[in-house]
């Protein structure tokens, strides 16, 4: 039996859907270490018997990144993200796996015992991202008085066909977005601010003043999608907007493949390759690891040193009303160990 812990330094590479928009996230090994929000945890064991070993894998850390995290995003015009003004992002990452192997080869030559090894197993993901981004002063001031601009422009409104026209407009509009990003998020003062100019839209009776009011109406849209990015209360003045993944959670099955070179003198090349997932919509990962392995004696215990690189691929997709969540991403890096044998 081996058991130890081990330290994984990856880059981050890749892009995550928050609210139905899309982020690129990159983090290299040193942001990870100078950016991290509680102490990792890194651990795994193996029980071998026979041609049989069956093994376990945890793996949990969070983070807190400033501005270089995520970027290139632009969920609304007075919402950016990466472009000025400060941006926080709190990551988290839980990756909990085991399985087992059987052994299917073995062969011995003059440069030691080389094996092959067939397994499966399950492999839990647990991610989420929370993006803390500035919104500009100006377009919120802008965005205040937007609602006064669009009732004085519907109150000159007052024909019969151009009113149907615009309500028709309006409720296009409404079926498309509002109803999708708003009334189901369940805001129902927003709600009713949206019936408030449905009525008053009845009373359009000039054609440019209807297309006006349309327009105005077409700009709310801005003040409402805000709102679907939960700004409000303290977060709204201090002009700041929280996007976020919540939890992404799935469980992938996987099938592996292992293969062990001993040299005979207490030093192995071990290669390890893995393939989950169901289909894409459930959400897929794949993981290799690389490792140069010594045994050796610490503390009167016999230990084996890893050193080595490994490499996860993640990707996952989800609707929820608010829009799309979801991540694909790298992340490949050194890792290290020292395990127990017993």
């Amino acid at each position: 039996m081996t058991g130890g812990f081990y330290g994984w330094f990856p880059w981050v590479q890749g892009s995550t859907d928050a609210n139905g928009e899309d982020f690129n996230i990159y983090a290299t090994p040193i942001d990870l270490i100078e950016n991290f929000d509680a102490p990792p945890v890194m651990v795994n064991f193996e029980v071998s018997r026979g041609k049989f070993s069956f093994w376990g894998d945890a793996l949990y850390a969070k983070f807190a990144f400033g501005n270089d995290f995520a970027s290139e995003a632009e969920p609304i015009p007075i919402l950016k993200v990466g472009v000025s003004g400060p941006t926080e992002t709190d990551y988290s990452l839980g990756v909990y796996q085991f399985g087992g192997f059987y052994e299917v080869a073995d062969f011995v030559g003059e440069q030691g015992n080389t094996t092959l090894e067939v397994g499966a197993g399950m492999r839990f993901i647990q991610q989420e991202i929370r993006i803390k981004a500035q919104i500009d002063a100006a377009a919120q001031v802008r965005l205040g008085k937007l609602a006064n601009t669009i009732e004085r422009r519907i109150q000159k409104i007052e024909n019969q066909e151009q009113r149907l026209q615009a309500l028709a407009a309006l409720n296009d509009v409404r079926r498309e977005d509002l109803d999708r990003k708003i009334i189901r998020a369940g805001d129902k003062g927003r709600e009713r601010r949206v019936a408030q100019l449905e009525k008053r839209l009845k009373r359009v009776d000039d054609r440019g003043q209807a297309l006006a009011a349309l327009q105005a109406v077409e700009k709310f849209r801005l003040e409402l999608l805000r709102h679907a990015l939960r700004i409000d209360g303290k977060q709204f003045n201090d002009q700041f907007a929280f996007v976020g993944t919540d939890n992404l959670d799935w469980v992938d099955p996987t099938i592996a493949l292992r293969l062990q070179h001993d040299f005979g003198n207490g030093h192995s090349v071990t290669a390890t390759g893995d393939f989950g997932g169901y289909n894409v919509e459930e959400g897929l990962s794949s993981q290799i690891v690389l490792t140069y392995d010594i045994e050796g004696t610490l503390w009167g215990f016999d230990t084996t040193t890893s050193l080595g690189y490994k490499a996860l691929w993640l990707s996952y997709e989800d609707q929820t009303p608010r829009g799309d969540v979801g991540i694909s991403a790298w992340l490949h890096g050194p890792i290290a160990e020292v395990a127990l044998r017993w």
